[in-house]
């Protein structure tokens, strides 16, 4: 087919060629007419349109006067919390002293000077820097002479607490509804009695496979053989783990430390030297947000907003990818902590102008880690959403 083809351009007059010519030359004409034109066009638009901007690194150099975002602000209940508790999440306590002392108002005895009632049964009266016992009727339980402060402890025991300068151990005494009180050296509770005991789960449907292992549910077992929880219906877990308390951020004090868990939620128990115990709702994730000059951290506590949170970032799209995020570190930001003790936890920065650094946080190599650009109202989303959800937590 060349050849024949070739055959014929030759055939061609010397005018058909210089038609062919001027076809050409207007063509190129019209086609750089064109190039000029859209050259124009791109340059109005980069000037006067933000939204076409490039994603490459030399151009994305936001600052925070720069980034239009739609309005969100720092939220209140994040306000000096920057040291959180992961206990503070209160499901059900064995003992709260509040429960059962009752503030004084109108003086009950001429000569003394009450400041509480204990259990409708003992008064705690002051004398000077120390405090002392009353009965109901107003006899003298326990001369104020020894004791800078009587506290409820546990069921019927209170904590006879000493100068706090000189540094001595409490005293404890145990007390009965009659008046009756009884001074001891130390509680009676066994804390090194506590033992963790195995039963086959109760199931809805049986075991369709003989061959299945029986399922198992675990309990911590009390001194006198009950299962702690059992007064809060809150037994048999899927599993119990002793739990080292300094592993744990808190400023609460146990003598013995579980984390238990029942299908996807998780909890802490803890116990006191006095056998008393409380059970706190386990945390899913960690919030660490900063707008502007404010600062604040805090704990998801629920698995249900934790489950929310996953899904709302996965419905985040990337606007584009990057490999250099913005150099400016004025930028607001927030990080999450997703799956926290779980082996396939991880770490998303989202800052206001949209960059967005995932840390997979299971080792050193660079896949672990990648930015990418999301749309700027992610950001704004999730700030909304910790003012929104996680304050609920918090009330």
């Amino acid at each position: 087919m060349i050849v024949p083809l070739i055959k014929k351009q030759r055939a061609f007059s010397e005018e058909n060629r210089m038609m062919m010519t001027l076809k050409k030359l207007t063509a190129l004409l019209g086609a750089l007419v064109m190039m000029l034109t859209m050259a124009g066009c791109s340059s109005t638009t980069a000037k006067g349109s933000s939204s076409k901007a490039s994603t490459t690194a030399k151009a994305a150099k936001p600052s925070p006067g720069k980034v239009k975002l739609k309005s969100y602000e720092f939220p209140e209940f994040l306000s000096g919390n920057k040291k959180p508790d992961m206990l503070s999440n209160v499901v059900y306590t064995s003992f709260d002293p509040k429960n059962v002392v009752r503030e004084i108002t109108d003086q009950p005895f001429e000569g003394y000077e009450c400041t509480q009632l204990i259990d409708d049964t003992l008064y705690v009266y002051k004398q000077g820097k120390h405090c002392g016992l009353l009965s109901r009727d107003g006899e003298v339980i326990l001369e104020a002479e020894n004791y800078a402060e009587i506290t409820p402890c546990a069921p019927n025991m209170l904590a006879l607490s000493r100068d706090k300068e000189n540094n001595l151990p409490d005293d404890h005494a145990y007390y009965q509804l009659t008046g009756e009180v009884r001074v001891v050296n130390a509680s009676e509770f066994d804390i090194d009695a506590l033992s963790i005991a195995s039963s086959p789960k109760e199931l809805s449907e049986p075991v369709q496979d003989p061959e299945a292992e029986t399922p198992m549910v675990y309990d911590v077992m009390m001194p006198d053989g009950t299962k702690l929880g059992e007064a809060a219906g809150m037994t048999g877990w899927d599993s119990v783990t002793e739990t080292d308390l300094t592993q744990l951020q808190t400023e609460k004090t146990f003598s013995r430390c579980y984390s238990v868990t029942k299908d996807t939620d998780k909890y802490v128990i803890g116990i006191d030297k006095f056998g008393n115990y409380t059970i706190f709702g386990g945390v899913y994730g960690y919030v660490r947000l900063k707008v502007g000059e404010d600062y604040g951290e805090c704990y998801i506590l629920s698995g249900e907003d934790h489950s929310e949170l996953e899904q709302m970032i996965s419905y985040f799209g990337a606007s584009s990818s990057a490999v250099v995020p913005s150099s400016d570190t004025g930028l607001d930001y927030i990080q999450l902590e997703l799956a926290t003790g779980r082996p396939d936890s991880r770490t998303v920065t989202v800052s206001a102008d949209g960059f967005c650094l995932t840390d997979n946080n299971s080792g050193e190599q660079a896949a672990n880690k990648y930015f990418t650009k999301l749309d700027k109202e992610s950001f704004v989303s999730l700030v909304q959403w910790v003012d929104q959800v996680l304050s609920q937590e918090y009330e």
